[in-house]
């Protein structure tokens, strides 16, 4: 019983990025999103209080998510700067394998209502915490600058592939990110120095 639950909440919460990812927030329908996972309309709210639950949810699981595999990546891995790159490969495969899930984290992080985007950018602050334990190594190693101020250091790194991933969903998708990993990782690592 409790699996059968647990697959239903699933079908819920990506059909509600396909169709988020798709139609925007405010223009995605409860319905569209049970239609899509194959439950009756009122089955939604047995798992979410309204539409801005579903998309606050919807960065809180698949940030939590993002941030425990980011660890994953870099746990065995012992040059910090290393791990960067890592860090910048992972986030660029994460978000070019699941373009709607991007089109929903890029889009809907800019939402316009302040309590709503304050609600959903509480979930990055653990995504940027690993970035600035990466940051921090690398200081501490010698091989960033030991005068480097990690938090525009973070912002840097952020900044950049949140921009090149908006940028990508905006026009269409059309270009291979990965073309651009060593070019990303050279100048953050220049800038970093």
């Amino acid at each position: 019983m409790e699996n059968s639950k647990e697959n239903k909440f699933e079908r819920i919460l990506n059909a509600a990025i396909k169709v988020i990812g798709n139609k925007g927030f405010h223009s995605a329908k409860v319905k569209d999103i049970a239609e899509l996972a194959d439950v009756a309309d009122g089955t939604i709210y047995n798992y979410f209080q309204n539409k801005e639950d579903i998309l606050v949810t919807i960065f809180k699981i698949k940030l939590e998510e993002y941030v425990l595999n980011a660890k994953r990546e870099i746990i065995n891995i012992k040059d910090p700067a290393e791990k960067l790159k890592v860090l910048i490969k992972y986030h660029i495969k994460i978000m070019t394998d699941n373009p709607d899930l991007a089109k929903v984290l890029q889009i809907e992080l800019r939402q316009p209502h302040i309590e709503l985007r304050s609600k959903i950018r509480k979930n990055l602050r653990s995504y940027f915490k690993v970035i600035e334990e990466v940051i921090e190594e690398g200081k501490e190693k010698g091989i960033l600058s030991k005068n480097l101020n990690v938090y525009l250091a973070r912002e840097m790194f952020f900044g950049t592939l949140d921009e090149l991933v908006s940028t990508w969903v905006f026009t269409g998708m059309a270009r291979d990110l990965n073309d651009y990993i060593d070019e990303i990782y050279d100048m953050l690592l220049k800038a970093f120095k």
